[in-house]
């Protein structure tokens, strides 16, 4: 018996190649992701039955550690200025609802043979998005069809394929029974735990391959999903800002009040963008707030290719 083969997972399905999302790999080198599937719904009654209450200690000690956790931020934030540890960063007059550390971001200068586009900033001329509730986020529900298999957000493609390319196929496959994108964030960091992944090779996965990977699914999204398509072209030519704190890479490392401040400070000012979306090209972007805001300038790209594409 061959026992290098190996077992594929009951109800796992693998991808087509891919093409279009690492367009800068050889087709040979270029990996496969996988599907996540939808959970039926007898698995989803039996998983919410067997919930258990917290017991009334169990609700002590919870309101005691978050008494002391409230403290300790308190008293974080009011030193912030004088203990600001190396590679933590911490924007002024930011209160965080949680501990977090934020990878500092660069900005590297441009190449002049490197195409650009413009974007003035002005209070009028910007659209800021988080949350699942709206449409430009990457955890708003909404069904993607990528060669034939079904994801019931970005999210669920991107972690899919972050799953895929570090952990393997077994352990994407389990992503089948977190329905909702929080669902599958939560669960994928569990998996990446136990599977002895650093956030090192996280990094340099996300660093290699996630523009490609995000790029491929928002195109799926907006031409699959007519209604989603003519809101997103209806933005105009504004500036797509994902106003969230926790991520200075895809988003702006503040929430929406400090990235309106920010905005108003630099009024008559532009955010310059290459017009091609490559991983290579991330370190040429502009910093908005504190971070990359690479999810609304992949955004804006797919938004010029449709209307590109709608006028053709």
């Amino acid at each position: 018996m061959d026992k290098t083969a190996k077992k594929h997972p009951v109800g796992l399905l693998e991808t087509k190649s891919l093409a279009s999302a690492l367009p800068e790999k050889n087709a040979e080198g270029r990996p496969k992701y996988t599907q996540i599937l939808t959970p039926s719904k007898s698995s989803s009654a039996s998983n919410g039955d067997s919930a258990v209450a917290p017991s009334s200690a169990e609700k002590k000690t919870f309101a005691k550690q978050h008494q002391q956790r409230s403290n300790n931020n308190k008293q974080g934030i009011k030193n912030a200025n004088h203990q600001k540890p190396r590679g933590i960063f911490l924007p002024a007059t930011e209160k965080r609802p949680f501990n977090l550390l934020l990878k500092r971001q660069e900005v590297v200068a441009r190449p002049t043979d490197i195409k650009t586009r413009s974007y003035p900033i002005t209070p009028d001329n910007v659209i800021y998005f988080s949350g699942p509730r709206n449409f430009l986020s990457a955890i708003y529900p909404c069904k993607i069809t990528v060669d034939e298999n079904e994801y019931n957000s970005v999210e669920h493609f991107y972690q899919a394929c972050k799953l895929y390319t570090l952990v393997g196929q077994e352990k994407a496959a389990e992503l089948k029974a977190s329905e909702s994108p929080i669902e599958v964030k939560k669960t994928t960091k569990v998996l990446l735990k136990e599977a002895n992944i650093t956030s090192k090779k996280v990094e340099e996965w996300k660093e290699k391959d996630s523009i490609g990977v995000l790029k491929h699914v928002v195109t799926h999204k907006f031409t699959q999903n007519e209604a989603l398509k003519d809101k997103l072209l209806e933005t105009g030519d504004k500036i797509l800002i994902q106003a969230y704190i926790g991520d200075t890479f895809f988003a702006t490392g503040a929430s929406f009040h400090y990235v309106s401040e920010w905005v108003s400070r630099h009024v008559n000012q532009a955010l310059v963008y290459p017009e091609e979306v490559t991983a290579e090209n991330v370190k040429y972007l502009p910093l908005v707030a504190n971070g990359k805001n690479a999810l609304g300038w992949i955004l804006m790209q797919v938004r010029d290719e449709l209307r590109a594409q709608s006028s053709a």
